[in-house]
């Protein structure tokens, strides 16, 4: 069974190093910048929705946590796909490091935001 094109590793004679597929820059010119519509509008779509389900208490607080978690994982991602421009670049995908090392930074505060709202709101 082959694989997809986006999953194969190509060795890159001019660097001598490998290539993944999926990491591979795609350059493209639009005329009509369709992406980052879509992308503003789901980002807007995304904010929204977890607006209404804080305002409306749709769910109790650890479900509407997961869920409000789940949104803004997504939200990162639609940010870091399309208007960061994550596969636009020539060269070795140098920036995959340091993008992964924001998100440990962020989700640790994330983290410990999260416990000392949970367990630390009656102490003074």
């Amino acid at each position: 069974m082959a694989k997809e094109p986006s999953e194969q590793i190509i060795w890159d004679e001019e660097r001598g190093e490998p290539e993944f597929g999926f990491l591979r820059p795609h350059f493209h010119q639009e005329i009509f910048p369709t992406s980052q519509i879509v992308g503003y509008v789901l980002s807007l779509a995304l904010t929204l929705t977890s607006f209404l389900l804080v305002i409306h208490r749709t769910f109790s607080a650890s479900p509407l946590l997961v869920a409000i978690l789940i949104l803004a994982g997504g939200q990162a991602g639609v940010q870091v796909g399309i208007f960061m421009h994550l596969r636009e670049s020539r060269g070795p995908a140098w920036q995959v490091v340091p993008l992964f090392l924001g998100f440990f930074i962020a989700g640790g505060m994330i983290a410990m935001s999260i416990w000392i709202m949970m367990f630390k709101w009656g102490g003074y």
